[in-house]
C-alpha cells in the first residue's frame, strides 16, 4: 500500500484545491498504462477512459484480485517501470468512448491487457473499401456454383488478423449441426464473415474431428470442445472466386443465433 501511495503522489504531484481543479478540468479522458523500457520508451499495455482519478483505479486490489493485468502492473511497479499517460482529455463521454475503442483496435487487443474491445460499430477499425460497402449497403449475391456456408466470426475476429489467424478461426471448431447442414446441401465453400463483410473464402475438402489438424495461432478451448467437435479441411478459394466476394457484403438470410448460414442457394 505504501508503494502504491508513493507511486500515486509521484504520478500526480498535486494536493488540495489544485488537485481537485486539475481532475475536474480533465473532464472525460482516455488514459494509457505504459511499460517504460530500458531506453525510456513508453510502451502501451492498457487503454481506458474515465473521469476524475479513474486512471488510478487499476492500482487497487492488485494482490487480492489475481489477473494477468494485475500481475503485469504489480511487476512494473516493483521494477519502477510503470507510467500512466493521458492520451486525450476535455472530452464528452461519447467522444472518449470512441477514442478508447479506436486506440484498442489500432494497437490490437492481443498486444494489450484489455479484456474486451471498445463499443460502437462506427468506431471499429475497418479497411476503407469494406466501409464503403457497409455505409452504402452494397451487397453481392453468391452464385450457385459458389454455394456454401457463411461462417460468422464476429466474436473472434480482430482487425490485426492475417491469413493464418482468419483461416484458423473459420475452419473450426463447430458443432455437428454445421457439418450435417453442409453435407446435406453439398456446401463447397466457406465464407469467413465478420459484421456482414467477407474476410476470405475457402474451399471445403472435408469435415474431420476437432483437433485433427494442428493450430498455430490459437488454442482450442477444452470447454468448447465438449460440444464443438468438428473442423473442416480446406484451403483458400481460387483468386477469381475470392475477388468476387472478399471485402464485400454477401446476401444471406438471418442466422437466428447460429454461427453459420447457407449462401448461394436462392
Amino acid at each position: 500500500m505504501e508503494n502504491i501511495d508513493k507511486l500515486k503522489s509521484t504520478l500526480l504531484p498535486l494536493k488540495g484545491n489544485k488537485k481537485t481543479k486539475f481532475l475536474r478540468d480533465l473532464k472525460s479522458y482516455v488514459y494509457v498504462y505504459c511499460e517504460i523500457d530500458e531506453d525510456n520508451k513508453r510502451l502501451p499495455i492498457y487503454v481506458g477512459k474515465g473521469k476524475t482519478d479513474r486512471f488510478f483505479s487499476h492500482l487497487n486490489n492488485l494482490v487480492t484480485i489475481p489477473s494477468k493485468k494485475n500481475k503485469k502492473i504489480s511487476n512494473l511497479i516493483e521494477e519502477n517501470r510503470l507510467g500512466i499517460d493521458i492520451l486525450a482529455y476535455d472530452l464528452t463521454d461519447k467522444t472518449a468512448l470512441s477514442i478508447e475503442s479506436a486506440c484498442i483496435d489500432l494497437m490490437g487487443i492481443e498486444n494489450l491487457e484489455n479484456l474486451v474491445r471498445g463499443k460502437g460499430n462506427n468506431i471499429k477499425r475497418v479497411p476503407i473499401h469494406e466501409l464503403t460497402n457497409l455505409l452504402t449497403k452494397t451487397t453481392v449475391k453468391v452464385k450457385y456454383e459458389h454455394r456454401g456456408v457463411a461462417i460468422l466470426i464476429n466474436k473472434d475476429f480482430k482487425p490485426t488478423f492475417g491469413d493464418l489467424e482468419t483461416f484458423e478461426i473459420t475452419r473450426g471448431i463447430w458443432s455437428k449441426r454445421i457439418v450435417t447442414t453442409c453435407e446435406k446441401n453439398e456446401a463447397e465453400f466457406a465464407y469467413a464473415t465478420c459484421n456482414g463483410v467477407v474476410k476470405d473464402v475457402y474451399v471445403i475438402h472435408s469435415w474431420v474431428p476437432a483437433g485433427t489438424q494442428e493450430y498455430f495461432s490459437r488454442s482450442l478451448d477444452p470447454e468448447r470442445l465438449k460440444t464443438a467437435r468438428w473442423e473442416f479441411v480446406g484451403k483458400k478459394a481460387p483468386n477469381e472466386i475470392r475477388d468476387l466476394y472478399v471485402g464485400k457484403i454477401i446476401e444471406r438470410q438471418r442466422s437466428y443465433g447460429d454461427p453459420f448460414v447457407l449462401v448461394g442457394y436462392d
